[in-house]
């Protein structure tokens, strides 16, 4: 499954810090088909799609 990774970068920047629905520090939500687990740490967001894990700053 291909994911614009773009567009997650996006989401992830203007939604999971401002969102209360993904206040948790560990939570799984949808994007573009596919389920994506997110544990929060101090300087990032652990993005797992599948068997990929992707870093993204906060």
């Amino acid at each position: 499954m291909l994911i614009d990774l773009n567009a997650l970068a996006d989401f992830v920047e203007t939604t999971l810090d401002y969102s209360p629905e993904y206040e948790d520090d560990a939570f799984a939500f949808d994007f573009e088909g596919a389920r994506i687990y997110c544990e929060r740490k101090r300087h990032c967001f652990d993005l797992y799609v599948g068997k990929d894990c992707l870093q993204l700053p906060r």
